[in-house]
């Protein structure tokens, strides 16, 4: 009987102290496994309780406090700074999600962020609840100061930082970009070739290349472009046109802007045209950009020149006037990885030198890969009055063409 009670007195201890065991290892294991929530992306707030008499507050700031053991509030954040890679940066929007990649620049209140596995986005600035990077960056104000270091967003201020902190009110920030105003960083391009080639009863070459670049700084922008279209037919030339446009345009505000430079170059010998100069200024605004979607035009007087290819005792070798130009440009995007772009262009000039001439574009690009893409483009060029060809016949209002190509893409 007593070994009986000894055993029964054995047991209970055991148990006792197993259950002990279980409820230690479960306190010890419980900060793991939230870690594990959080990092699979169920982001629990939850208050650690402390002595009322012993109040503390550790900085949730990766840039300056990334090493710190902080409280089951910001331990996610602990979790990311851990993970974070130099050369990355991470938001984390006011709808609780938060983002892993890297911040290109913002204009127009759309912040442009490259993810890994989403992609390029636009996100709205207003969205952005806090953002932390160790890269460095170059702001600007709404009221046109301009500095340079690394950033941390939290409670509406961005805290800018280099030999001093500065902070800016997030609604009083108006152009951001990666890195210096100087290098390759704030330069882009694209080069699109196309070519069709046929032989046998007929033997034709037709090629097309179009090449883009841009340059983007907290207070300015730069874009160029160059279109050609060479096309050949039995050895008769059946197409050859070039055109070259390049913009300047100084940023006032978030959406309006002065465009002091507009110069465009045309050259299409099988209209009559061995060159077209088209030179002015004017006023753009900036009408939507919603992320999905940009239009913005652009209106302002300009000098016309035009040079004949061929002449007759009825035209001059060339001519020139005064002009008024309006620009639209409008971007949207369609799929994840399609983009459609348009952009129209009319100059109003005196009839002799055509009266209105028109020159759209409508281009879809195709992304299929980081650097590589498929596009299609439609061109259609309009002249309200004609010039005469070399036989003396009035040429047709519009012109036509429809070009593929596959474009490579640079930063």
């Amino acid at each position: 009987m007593n070994s009986f009670n000894l055993s029964i007195t054995a047991l209970h201890r055991l148990v006792v102290t197993s259950i002990t065991l279980i409820f230690i290892s479960a306190l010890s294991s419980a900060p793991s496994f939230a870690a594990q929530e959080i990092i699979l992306g169920d982001y629990i707030n939850t208050d650690t309780p402390s002595p009322e008499s012993e109040p503390t507050k550790v900085s949730t700031n990766i840039a300056e406090n990334s090493d710190a053991v902080t409280t089951t509030e910001n331990s996610q954040e602990v979790i990311l700074a851990d993970s974070l890679g130099v050369d990355e940066d991470w938001l984390w929007l006011k709808s609780g999600e938060f983002l892993i990649g890297n911040i290109e620049d913002l204009y127009n209140d759309k912040l442009a962020f490259d993810s890994d596995d989403l992609g390029d986005l636009k996100i709205s600035w207003s969205d952005i609840s806090r953002i932390n990077s160790r890269q460095l960056f170059t702001v600007r104000t709404i009221n046109g100061e301009i500095i340079t270091g690394t950033i941390a967003l939290e409670d509406g201020i961005l805290i800018v930082s280099n030999n001093r902190q500065h902070e800016v009110i997030q609604d009083e920030l108006m152009t951001l970009i990666a890195g210096l105003e100087t290098g390759a960083n704030i330069w882009q391009g694209k080069i699109t070739f196309g070519a069709n080639l046929s032989s046998g009863n007929t033997n034709k070459l037709e090629y097309n290349t179009n090449a883009e670049l841009s340059r983007h700084t907290t207070a300015s922008r730069i874009k160029a472009s160059y279109v050609a279209i060479i096309g050949e037919t039995n050895n008769v030339q059946t197409d050859e046109n070039h055109r070259f446009t390049t913009t300047y345009d100084v940023y006032s505000d978030k959406d309006l802007f002065f465009r002091p430079l507009d110069l465009s170059l045309f050259r299409d010998p099988l209209q009559n045209v061995n060159s077209r100069v088209n030179v002015g200024m004017g006023i753009g605004y900036q009408f939507i950009d919603d992320g999905d979607q940009e239009l913005e035009m652009n209106l302002g007087p300009s000098y016309l020149y035009t040079r004949y290819e061929y002449t007759d005792t009825q035209l001059n070798s060339s001519d020139s006037s005064l002009a008024v130009s309006l620009t639209v440009d409008y971007e949207r995007e369609i799929h994840d990885q399609i983009d459609f772009e348009l952009s129209y262009k009319i100059t109003a000039t005196e009839s002799e030198l055509g009266g209105y001439l028109q020159n759209t574009k409508m281009n879809f690009d195709i992304e299929l890969t980081d650097v590589l893409d498929f596009e299609i483009t439609f061109f259609w060029d309009r002249v309200n009055n004609p010039l005469l060809d070399v036989d003396g016949m009035q040429l047709d209002k519009n012109d036509f063409r429809l070009a593929f190509g596959l474009g490579v893409s640079f930063n």
